[in-house]
């Protein structure tokens, strides 16, 4: 089946939840359960059903699992009609489960009185077509009611997230109604020199606008109103309530705020250094959505750069990694969508404890702490403080209180650790070995005999890195780049393996290109992977397949002002056809090296040449950056793809980024795909590409068939 196919049969899955159908039947017979069950798979239904005879029995299969209705039976001696549902009321926290009482004969029974005692109706064992009908009717009615409650739940999730964006936004931004004033952050007050967003309320926006520019304002305020949605952004002289006038450039677009339609204005001053606005982009990207506590590059970054101090003899540190206890039970107990609440409580608790200057990162569904100046003695007494914290933490989500305890584990870094990968193994290990010994464990990593310094290290892989190129023992490995819209043009990107002295043994690239990066030798690796990637679009080419490659470069190679030239040279000299090399470098990467990766994304361009952000959308504002390096290809961060499926805020998240690429041009990959359900609702969100294991590990030879995707 092809690609297109498969993504468009799956979706149907989702469509099978609307006939299954979990009953509570309240009778004192088997039989009446089974006649309604089989009654009801007749109709197409996956009916499951529990059978119970009183309040005990009907408490305790609740609990177990909610059910989607109730068939009470009337006439039972052991719970009425009322009880059943005040038992509904109080144990299902007001969800509207309907509860249906059922006669077992046609015997005429008052209506109106099962409803007055809370049935959503009456019908009758004799008469099943009207039970069906009741039961259609019903299910209807709850599975609507649970679809509101759903999305109500989520817009108020959204809401509040935005609202907290907006205030913590370095973006002056500004909500107008009918022209004045009726929300301003922080960043806007200040923009304009003021305290307190009292002093702004009901003032016109005109007043922001230097005395000359108000004509030409006013007209363009006026042609705004006059059209249907957009944005359109205003260049003109702004003033300060003191009389201080500055260039900036507004941004209008519709919005709305408590219900209400609005304008959104955001201020942006012209002149903006590029220091300043790489500050700010590297700040977005560090930070996780859902948390706000550092994300997981940042946490790597920062490791590497304490390893560092570390070996120095400047400082020593600890990495302390959290686990929580029983964080699967949990999950399934609150689900994939509410479990986000608790990670959030969980970091703000975390947030209390950690120790000035040290480093809080969410590394999903576990936390990491990079703390300094730390022993044994030390880091032991943090990590009881942290499990202190954890077990005092009370957390109502819905109708579950979440209490738990995390289990601990800690590496110390001092002049003798190894390299990042290596003190990330041992934080691993160790955590592991604490998760093992039970709940509420903390174990501190103790190195064994022999383990190499990360100084030994790196000295070994220079020697073997170098002796690598002299001898040819790198080689090249293809993953294949898929559409799911139909575009028929192979597409690969390229991965580097090193092979041993014995030629057999492969070393894979996360172990020797972090030492290649600290020892200076990612620049001669990169040029190497390049030039065996152009020799084999004129190896493609020869056989007539129009093959793009999809190539890594490393930050020192970014820097690299030879590498433009080199590559237009490659492309003249050996007729390379437009866009077959498309160039990659991570979002963390071009945002710590801002002025380079403009500068390349826009020589790629004029060489023809194709540019990809990779690892995006990891950060706060992550189109932000888009607004200065001009990429034609995203690829999303891989931790998008974690239980994709399960968590609805990944989806939305993937599912605006890729209308944001389209609505600008560009094109989005997503990677790690694991499953034809991901791919699935990856091909519904609208993203262009994708490619994983699922689809096709990374091999030695190009051998994938992309003439069945339009299939």
């Amino acid at each position: 089946m092809s690609i297109n196919a498969l993504a468009a049969e799956a979706p149907r899955e989702t469509f099978v939840d609307e006939k299954k159908i979990n009953l509570v039947v309240i009778d004192d017979s088997f039989d009446t359960e089974e006649k309604i069950v089989s009654t009801l798979r007749n109709e197409g239904y996956a009916a499951r059903s529990t059978r119970v005879e009183d309040t005990e029995d009907l408490s305790e299969a609740i609990r177990k699992k909610e059910p989607d209705m109730v068939l009470y039976t009337q006439g039972m001696d052991l719970i009425s009609l009322k009880e059943v549902c005040d038992c509904i009321r109080q144990n299902l926290n007001g969800t509207p489960v309907p509860v249906i009482a059922v006669q077992k004969n046609g015997n005429e029974e008052s209506t109106v009185k099962v409803m007055r005692e809370g049935a959503a109706d009456l019908s009758s064992y004799d008469n099943m077509d009207h039970l069906r009908m009741v039961i259609n009717r019903e299910l209807c009615a709850l599975r609507s009611w649970r679809q509101m409650h759903k999305l109500e739940t989520a817009m108020g999730e959204s809401e509040r997230r935005c609202a907290s964006l907006l205030d913590s936004s370095r973006d002056a931004i500004a909500y107008v109604h009918e022209g004045m004033h009726v929300y301003s952050n922080a960043s806007y007050l200040d923009l304009f020199g003021l305290e307190h967003s009292d002093e702004l309320e009901s003032m016109p926006i005109l007043d922001m606008v230097a005395t000359d520019n108000r004509d030409s304002f006013k007209t363009f305020l006026r042609d705004y109103l006059q059209k249907d949605a957009t944005t359109e952004v205003h260049k003109t002289h702004l003033q300060k309530p003191d009389g201080t006038k500055f260039e900036g450039e507004m941004e209008f677009s519709p919005a709305s705020i408590e219900g209400e339609p609005c304008i959104q204005v955001i201020i942006r001053q012209e002149g903006a250094n590029t220091e300043a606005l790489e500050e700010r982009l590297k700040e977005l990207s560090q930070k996780d959505q859902l948390t706000g506590l550092y994300n997981r590059q940042y946490c790597l970054d920062k490791l590497e750069e304490t390893i560092s101090l570390c070996e120095s003899e400047q400082s020593t540190a600890a990495l302390i990694e959290i686990r929580l206890d029983n964080f699967a039970d949990i999950k399934n107990r609150i689900g994939a969508v509410d479990i986000d609440k608790f990670f959030v409580e969980v970091a703000s608790t975390l947030k209390q404890v950690i120790h000035k200057n040290d480093t809080l990162a969410f590394m999903n569904p576990s936390y990491s702490i990079i703390a300094y100046n730390q022993d044994n003695d030390s880091a032991q007494a943090y990590a009881e403080e942290i499990q202190t914290a954890i077990m005092d933490l009370d957390v109502n989500i819905g109708n579950e209180k979440i209490n738990t305890t995390c289990c601990i584990g800690i590496t110390l870094i001092d002049k003798n650790s190894p390299e990042t990968n290596g003190v990330l193994r041992r934080a691993d290990k160790v955590a592991d070995e604490a998760e093992q010994a039970g709940t509420n464990q903390i174990k501190i990593y103790v190195p064994e005999e022999g383990e190499l310094t990360r100084h030994e290290v790196d000295s070994l892989f220079k020697e073997q890195l170098t002796q690598a190129l002299k001898d040819d023992r790198f080689a090249l490995f293809y993953q294949p780049i898929i559409s799911l819209h139909g575009d028929p043009d192979e597409r690969y990107e390229v991965f580097v393996r090193m092979f041993g002295e014995d030629g057999k043994d492969m070393i894979m690239p996360h172990e020797f290109l972090p030492a290649a990066e600290r020892i200076g030798m990612s620049t001669a690796i990169d040029r190497w992977v390049l030039y065996r990637a152009i020799q084999d679009v004129v190896k493609r080419n020869q056989k007539g397949k129009k093959t793009r490659f999809f190539i890594k470069l490393s930050a020192a190679s970014i820097k690299d002002e030879t590498l433009i030239e080199w590559v237009d040279f490659q492309i003249k000299d050996k007729s390379l056809p437009e866009n077959s090399l498309i160039f990659v470098v991570k979002e963390s990467v071009a945002v710590t090296n801002l002025k380079n990766a403009k500068d390349l994304a826009n020589s790629l361009k004029k060489i023809k040449c194709g540019f990809v952000l990779d690892d995006f959308g990891s950060g706060t504002n992550p189109f932000q950056l888009l607004e200065h390096v001009d990429a034609d290809y995203i690829r999303l961060d891989k931790s998008f793809m974690d239980d994709l499926a399960d968590n609805p805020q990944s989806q939305e998240t993937i599912r605006k980024i890729a209308e944001q690429a389209t609505a600008s041009g560009k094109s989005t990959i997503a990677q790690f795909v694991k499953d034809a359900n991901s791919l699935s609702l990856l091909w519904g969100m609208g993203v262009n590409f994708i490619q994983g294991y699922f689809l096709q590990e990374p091999q030695a030879q190009m051998n994938y068939d992309f003439t069945d995707i339009a299939g």
